[in-house]
């Protein structure tokens, strides 16, 4: 993982030599007040930002263009004066010659240890399939089978519970066994009608509705963006993506700014493979993240996690193991009869 001094090493160091710098603060005008007295007196000024892990973005002021330590020093004292700011002395050491001991030892811009974060998100949507992996693959065939089981937490009892999931173009049929929690049920969808079976009752139901509640447990919906990467950053402009710190493994790509806005805020990616580690998405209501584990190839283009955990705003956390993922040509006789 790339620490923040690197990502940053092409702002800040760019110009090369001796260069002043402030400290960071969140207040952007108090590095701007910085930057117009470097300028007043006559000094090369900026402020650039720079992503802070537990902090947020904060601002610094740099004065650059120095080619010694003495005329970098009495600018620093002069700004001292001007501002009641004290900014530190920095350094990139010459090639091939040691940073003095006294001196800390500056970042130095250098070939890059890893991709564009533009790159990172380009591969990542690629290793699962491209744009017509995961989503585009559902919705291609003509039957959907999916078995998944649900982990939870309810009054400090641990519940498992068991989902079977069937779909074609025209039918739907879900099956929840409740594990001793809650009601286990049958519902069924077809175009002559719609019934849910609980309590050893079966009740005629309206069909829109019975679809869109067994279309809640579909693949698409309980395995989250895992299987439409290509759409995460959709909208996003690449230029603006940024190789952010926080990831437990690989790269973690983001907007930076603004992590609370709906959306996607970051997704991890593992280095070797381009595969979804973890994604951090913000819904109306609050922030969802997903982490996943143990990928496979269910189909060409259609790549599935074993488990999947769910951390949502509100504490309602889950973990999810998939059973199965099926792709038949037909749906066996029997599978949408009314129950």
């Amino acid at each position: 993982m790339l620490g923040l001094l690197f990502i940053f090493s092409q702002l800040a160091w760019g110009a090369g030599g001796w260069w002043l710098e402030s400290a960071a603060t969140a207040d952007r005008a108090a590095a701007e007040a910085i930057e117009a007295a470097a300028e007043r007196s006559g000094y090369t000024a900026r402020v650039v930002k720079r992503f802070k892990l537990g902090d947020g973005w904060m601002h610094v002021a740099l004065v650059e263009g120095f080619t010694d330590e003495a005329s970098a020093s009495a600018a620093s004292t002069r700004i001292r004066k001007d501002t009641g700011k004290s900014l530190v002395v920095l350094s990139a050491p010459a090639k091939g010659k040691p940073a003095r001991p006294e001196e800390p030892e500056a970042p130095v811009a250098a070939k890059p240890a890893a991709p564009p974060a533009s790159a990172v998100a380009a591969r990542c949507a690629d290793a699962h399939g491209g744009a017509s992996g995961g989503v585009a693959v559902l919705a291609r065939v003509p039957v959907v089978h999916f078995r998944f089981t649900r982990e939870f937490t309810v009054d400090a009892k641990t519940v498992r519970v068991k989902h079977d999931y069937w779909r074609t173009d025209t039918a739907r049929r879900l099956v929840i066994a409740g594990g001793g929690f809650g009601t286990d049920s049958v519902l069924v969808a077809t175009d002559d009608g719609a019934w849910l079976s609980a309590n050893g009752k079966s009740e005629s139901r309206d069909i829109g509705v019975m679809i869109s509640q067994a279309d809640a447990f579909s693949p698409e919906v309980v395995l989250g963006p895992a299987l439409d990467p290509t759409s995460l950053f959709e909208g996003t402009d690449p230029g603006t993506l940024m190789l952010l710190e926080g990831a437990e493994s690989g790269l973690r790509v983001g907007r930076g700014e603004d992590p609370e806005r709906t959306g996607v805020a970051f997704a991890d990616v593992d280095g070797s493979t381009g595969m979804l580690r973890q994604v951090r998405y913000v819904t109306d209501a609050g922030p969802v993240t997903f982490s996943y584990d143990g990928w496979s190839s269910a189909r060409e283009g259609l790549f599935v996690p074993r488990v999947v955990r769910v951390e949502r705003w509100d504490g309602r956390n889950e973990s999810i193991t998939v059973e199965s993922m099926e792709l038949p040509g037909a749906a066996p006789s029997g599978t949408f009869t009314p129950p």
